[in-house]
């Protein structure tokens, strides 16, 4: 009896777990832009490959143009019914 109680806290514990390295672990992905529209606070991006605008907030002027290809990591994001990504980390990706 007892070793059954260890073994549902032990599994309660790592579906805990789990659900919560889920949540805060992000992948990177990239992309080719397709167009960039900059305002005073925010930055949008679309992709080629993705139907989601990228959204990028209080960010200092970036060196990206169309055609450039990025790697982004964000969050999954729905505003006025449309979905978006809202952007923590990108980078131009450098292609030799």
């Amino acid at each position: 009896m007892k070793f059954k109680k260890i073994i549902f806290l032990i599994s309660i514990i790592s579906i805990l777990l789990i659900t919560f390295l889920s949540q805060y672990t992000k992948q990177t992905q990239t992309g080719t832009i397709t167009s960039i529209e900059q305002t005073e606070d925010k930055i949008i991006i679309r992709l080629e490959n993705l139907t989601e605008k990228l959204i990028l907030f209080d960010t200092p002027p970036l060196n990206l143009k169309k055609g450039d290809i990025i790697n982004f990591q964000g969050r999954h994001d729905i505003y006025k019914n449309e979905k978006q990504l809202i952007i923590d980390k990108i980078q131009k990706t450098i292609i030799e």
